[in-house]
């Protein structure tokens, strides 16, 4: 299999010994920005909280207010039952400060990084600045520190044991010896705190690993296993709390149900097998999908607060009761998913204002890592993995786009990322060449094809002893396919790397699309399959899926 391509926008840079004892000292804390500028990144996240913070306090207020009055206003009442969901406050009040917070430990912590040997060049700026690295690294820790902050809020709260049996226990432990019970207290919910900390312990592994791949640079055949080794307390835990292992049959085509004489089947080993894979595809994914400021970053926040909103939707304070479109339990379920993900939307806010454009920071492996654990533990662990997956799909488009060079059927080259127009700032597809050596076969000229097709790619063919023989392709990423599909032509560039005589001007005459008008591309597809996926799991489901 071939060496895919590194897509992040920093070129890793090897720290030797003189690296480190004369360290790299930035001209300026704020990256080059006036101070007015600093102030106004600074007030939008302050603006942010301060509409944040009042309008849960108002919420907070009229439910107590209702309390005193006992109004039957039945909006204040599905209100009030809502805050009173065990957990929920504490999630709230964590995410109104996760932004700030975040912002603060990068802006505390980026100089740190860039006088130790971590930093990088922005490829697609044509300056060599040097922008501090592997800074997802301060925000996993602080995410990591808000969830244990929320252990005492929501399970250090429990009722304790009646007092006839404590006083056995006291009097059965005379000695002054340990008094606990090893089964734990009664009615205390021992598997969702299990499941808590064993999704900290797979996010908390993810970190570690990703930030070894930051420091050695590991080879992709090496660290496509790794997630697979954080998920596993994950995987534990999941398996002893009975988590369902079976899937529905599709009723539509109507055989199927018929061919296999169930409508539930039960996959045992390999559903488990298919958690792992899920884990391992959702760190993975956002570390390919990369290569413009913000981009990582951007899409786990938008990935994040569609989980958000699919959670939000069992919030229902009278699970379980008559009428009720929601048992306890998957309340409960999808209410321990959202104190995962609040708080990482939170964080991500706080990052993006560092990483957007232009990028004062990158995020380095270690945020893909930790963005991919995150995501994948609320699915798995709220159990619904399969929907999971549903917002993923561009991530699946770009995965599906980069296995013809993943496979070695394409050339890959080390980056993927797009060519900047340095007179224009545009960005145009980057390509990769066919040689003599290695000229394209069979399999891959029909694979591409079908891209070039659907207008994903584009391809330019050569004369070779009277015949076309393909010359070179796009890269074959989500990136260079909107720029594609856009109109954006490939600037081709001679040996000494300046742009050809002709393709400077044909490009012109195409859409220009700037760094942050491609992340907008980005971001507006990804919010945009969210929406189709809300669509497919709420009503085409349920037309494919019959009961």
């Amino acid at each position: 299999m071939a060496k895919p391509a590194k897509t992040s926008l920093s070129v890793p840079q090897r720290r030797s010994s003189k690296q480190i004892d004369e360290p790299i000292v930035p001209e300026d804390d704020n990256d080059g920005l006036s101070p007015s500028h600093v102030r106004k990144e600074e007030g939008s996240i302050v603006w942010g909280l301060a509409i944040l913070v009042p309008f849960a306090a108002m919420i907070a207020y009229i439910a107590l207010i209702h309390q005193q009055t006992k109004t039957s206003s039945p909006t204040l009442d599905h209100l009030q039952g809502i805050l009173l969901i065990p957990g929920l406050i504490p999630t709230l009040a964590l995410t109104s400060i996760a932004p700030l917070l975040t912002y603060h430990v990068v802006k505390a912590t980026k100089d740190a990084f860039l006088k130790k040997g971590f930093g990088g060049k922005d490829l697609l700026k044509g300056n060599s600045n040097k922008i501090p690295e592997s800074l997802g690294l301060p925000t996993s820790i602080v995410y990591c520190l808000l969830m244990c902050s929320y252990i005492p809020f929501r399970y250090g709260m429990g009722k304790s044991d009646s007092p006839q049996r404590t006083a056995r226990s006291l009097i059965d432990n005379a000695d002054g010896g340990w008094s606990g019970d090893m089964h734990g207290q009664r009615d205390f919910p021992h598997h969702e705190l299990s499941s808590y900390l064993s999704s900290l312990m797979s996010i908390l592994s993810s970190v570690l690993l990703g930030f070894i791949d930051d420091v050695f640079d590991i080879r992709w055949r090496l660290k496509m296993p790794i997630p697979l080794l954080a998920s596993l307390p994950m995987l534990v835990v999941y398996q002893a709390g009975h988590g369902g292992t079976s899937v529905v049959v599709p009723g539509w085509p109507t055989f199927l149900r018929t061919w296999l004489g169930a409508r539930v089947i039960t996959l045992g080993p390999l559903y488990h097998l298919f958690i792992l894979l899920v884990s391992t595809f959702s760190v993975h994914s956002i570390n390919i999908l990369a290569g413009i400021n913000g981009v990582e970053v951007g899409q786990a926040l938008i990935i994040g607060i569609s989980l958000c909103c699919n959670d939000v939707l069992y919030l229902d304070p009278r699970a379980g009761q008559p009428g009720s479109f929601a048992s306890v339990e998957l309340r409960d379920r999808h209410l321990f998913s959202l104190a995962l993900l609040l708080p990482f939307c939170g964080c991500c806010v706080g990052l993006l204002t560092w990483n957007k454009f232009p990028a004062r920071v990158f995020v380095g492996d270690t945020f893909c890592y930790f963005a991919g654990q995150v995501l994948a533990c609320a699915g798995v662990l709220g159990h619904f993995s399969k929907t999971l997956l549903l917002f993923f799909v561009p991530q699946l488009i770009n995965f599906a786009l980069s296995l013809p060079q993943l496979f070695g059927l394409v050339p890959c080259p080390r980056h993927r990322v797009p060519n900047v127009d340095l007179e224009t700032m545009s960005l145009h597809p980057s390509i990769a060449l066919f040689t003599e050596e290695r000229p394209a076969g069979t399999l891959a000229q029909i694979i591409l094809q079908i891209f070039s097709a659907l207008h994903l790619i584009k391809l330019e063919w050569r004369e070779e002893n009277k015949r076309k023989v393909l010359h070179s392709t796009t890269n074959l990423t989500i990136l260079n396919a909107i720029l594609v599909f856009r109109g954006a032509l490939p600037l081709q560039r001679d040996a000494s790397g300046r742009v050809e005589n002709g393709h400077e001007k044909q490009a012109t005459h195409k859409v220009q699309i700037s760094e942050r008008g491609l992340w907008w591309h980005v971001m507006l597809f990804q919010a945009f399959c969210s929406s189709v996926a809300f669509a497919v799991r709420y009503w085409i489901a349920a037309i494919v899926f019959p009961q």
